[in-house]
């Protein structure tokens, strides 16, 4: 089976003959380097010392995740494109900076117009974005009633959020849309801290920078799953850049973000409550720098690790007589959309049973 190559440390990769090459760049404690990492540039090609190389068939690889400064040329990108290999890049604070998305076996001229057509047709746009929220807001309920059940007292958020849900098919537009799932979004945050074992001092989401240590993990693990539904979103051959919430204008992968929801409180969410309830992760995995709070790389692996567990844990689902992963379920939603674009009335997204 194919398997994400996630690259924490900084790195050279060069192809060599069919395989790659990964040759760790020796980190020095300088300012300069620093910012090297901070901003993500790209450099010209210069001697580094190294510490380790690896290589690694390109059969194994699905895509590839860096955090630290990555040192490539046009070589390799072909390579990758050659070889349908993604690869991702995650800022040294863990934002997602950017993809490249190979150009071989990507989408059709008619897919395109198909998108753009639904994007532009107001009614249409509508309901792929209420069914998106429909769904993520089922898995959100579904963990909230989880932890009710085993004597975590959430009854008031559950009902404040059931409220809110049967607004969703009465939103007259996007942004209505948005405000509404706004609501639910700060409700589910400020359940979080009856959730956790122990006292966290968590009341808010926020980003930029996120100023504790759980409101990095949210950063970092939704950066990790836009990587993940973008790889889905190539393999099934639809165009990331045309959204149906989050307008092309707005971010660069559009479609990663609007699907990405559906998933976070079934892969992201469940991979932080389980790091913090069983003490795997605490605050002494993070450090304080310029008012951002930023993981350390082994808690950057120790997340990773219990994520891609996460994400390879089989559920049943309608249609499939056997088990299928996360990355399965995704590329399904995404096959749904596919039919939907092309004429089909009716359009779904997952919504997890348990």
């Amino acid at each position: 089976m194919k398997q994400n190559l996630y690259v924490f440390s900084d790195t050279l990769i060069k192809r060599k003959q069919n395989t790659l090459y990964f040759e760790q760049i020796i980190e020095e404690d300088n300012e300069e380097l620093d910012l090297m990492r901070e901003e993500f540039l790209f450099d010209k090609e210069i001697l580094l010392p190294t510490r380790e190389a690896k290589f690694m068939p390109v059969e194994n690889i699905e895509s590839i995740v860096t955090f630290g400064a990555v040192h490539f040329n046009s070589r390799l990108l072909y390579f990758l494109s050659r070889n349908q290999i993604p690869l991702h890049v995650l800022t040294y604070r863990g934002r997602w900076a950017g993809s490249f998305l190979p150009a071989e076996g990507s989408s059709s001229a008619l897919t395109l117009i198909n998108q753009v057509n639904v994007f532009t047709n107001a009614e249409q746009r509508l309901k792929i974005a209420k069914e998106i929220i429909s769904a993520a807001v089922a898995n959100t309920l579904l963990n909230l009633n989880y932890y009710n059940n085993r004597s975590k007292d959430l009854r008031e958020p559950i009902e404040i959020i059931e409220e809110l849900k049967e607004e969703i098919p009465h939103a007259s537009d996007v942004e209505e849309l948005l405000g509404i799932e706004g609501y639910i979004k700060h409700n589910y945050y400020n359940s979080w801290r009856v959730i956790f074992n122990y006292p966290v001092e968590f009341y808010a989401r926020k980003r930029n920078p996120p100023p504790d240590f759980i409101n990095t993990m949210i950063s970092f693990g939704n950066a990790l799953l836009y990587t993940i539904v973008a790889n889905q979103i190539y393999q099934s051959k639809l165009y990331p850049e045309i959204g149906f919430i989050h307008s092309p204008g707005d971010n660069k992968l559009s479609l990663a973000y609007d699907v990405a929801d559906v998933y976070k409180p079934l892969i992201v969410d469940r991979t932080i409550f389980k790091l913090v309830n069983k003490n795997m992760i605490s605050e002494k995995g993070f450090f304080h720098k310029r008012g951002a709070c930023i993981m350390k790389k082994e808690t950057k692996k120790k997340f990773v690790e219990t994520f891609e567990e996460r994400l390879l844990k089989k559920q049943k689902i309608e249609g499939f007589t056997k088990r299928v992963n996360y990355k399965r379920i995704i590329r399904e939603d995404f096959y749904n959309l596919r039919k939907f674009l092309n004429g089909e009335p009716e359009i779904k997204f997952y919504k997890a049973k348990w």
